[in-house]
């Protein structure tokens, strides 16, 4: 770099916008992870943790480069530089919650895997129910000695209003997301971080399956029942979703991984300052002044200078 050069963009830069980078994703997810699914919590906690990070790491470098106004700016700088690691620590809280939840993986995979497997359950209880009430309508039909045609007919008609094309849909895409969903990894906090939108894509399909099932034929029982919006396999879905939100949700000490990044990260966010060369008019530096510097020489000088009595005499001739 050129001398008394104040640096805009350079290698030191890049890197560090690389580890601001990093740091914004792992922490949008820890932040995920804590507030249970709030993404726009976690977009406007990333926006900040950006700007403080920035203000402490790259404003530095800023005034460690400037061209004038030496003795006011080095406050700054100083302020800014020993105030890092405090606000850096801060800052790096969500991103250290996330190294938590990572720790945790197998345990958190593990219980989402099996918690989204258990809704295929209710499918297999929903068509429990309905080749039952369909068997119950066919035996009821038989013991009216209905003609056979017609008693063909009508079960068939029954078999087509809780077990229809709708319902074969609505299992294809279900079971389709659900095996998707099985893969999921800790990383994929859209997946794993929105356990709400789960919970309630479980109740929609319930509701569903409970709506094909809640009318009846006119010579089926009055008291014929709806599909059980309360099944076993709903309640052990969300059992499990709970646990797996305690899990994520709860704070513990950061892990060795998260501190040996934090320290490495602290370090590229660095760069620009450490690349950034003082400007030689200074004497100032991060910690004290440099003594004897050209800027103070020429001070000491032109003191001299003017305290001498051949100067003052000079002064005083030419005043006259």
């Amino acid at each position: 770099m050129a001398i008394n050069e104040t640096l805009k963009f350079s290698w030191g830069h890049i890197i560090a916008f690389i580890a601001l980078i990093f740091i914004s994703y792992v922490s949008f997810m820890g932040i995920t992870y804590l507030t249970d699914g709030n993404f726009l919590y976690s977009g406007l906690g990333v926006l900040v943790i950006d700007l403080v990070l920035i203000a402490f790491f790259i404003l530095p470098q800023i005034l460690k480069g400037t061209e004038r106004k030496f003795d006011s700016k080095i406050v700054f700088e100083r302020i800014l530089i020993f105030a890092a690691p405090l606000f850096y620590i801060g800052a790096m809280i969500p991103y250290s919650h996330f190294w938590t939840v990572f720790k945790n993986r197998e345990q958190v995979e593990t219980t989402f895997s099996e918690s989204v497997n258990a809704v295929k359950e209710m499918f297999a209880a929903y068509e429990l129910y309905a080749e039952n009430r369909i068997k119950e309508y066919d035996e009821r039909l038989t013991r009216t000695k209905s003609k056979t045609v017609q008693k063909t007919n009508k079960v068939e008609a029954l078999r087509l209003q809780i077990l229809d094309e709708n319902y074969d849909a609505l299992k294809t895409a279900a079971i389709e997301w659900i095996d998707n969903a099985s893969d999921a990894t800790v990383w994929n906090v859209f997946m794993l971080g929105n356990i709400r939108q789960i919970e309630s894509a479980i109740e929609n399909w319930n509701s569903e399956l409970n709506g094909f099932s809640i009318k009846s034929l006119s010579d089926e029982p009055d008291d014929i029942k709806a599909f059980s919006a309360s099944d076993p396999s709903v309640a052990a879905a969300k059992d499990k979703l709970s646990t797996l939100r305690s899990v994520y949700m709860t704070m513990e000490a950061p892990t060795l991984v998260s501190i040996l990044t934090c320290l490495c990260l602290y370090l590229l966010l660095m760069c620009p300052y450490v690349i950034q060369r003082r400007n030689s008019k200074s004497t100032y530096r991060l910690i004290g002044s440099e003594r004897g510097g050209s800027d103070t020489k020429r001070k000491k000088k032109k003191s001299e200078l003017d305290d001498s009595p051949i100067s003052v005499s000079k002064y005083e001739s030419f005043t006259m």
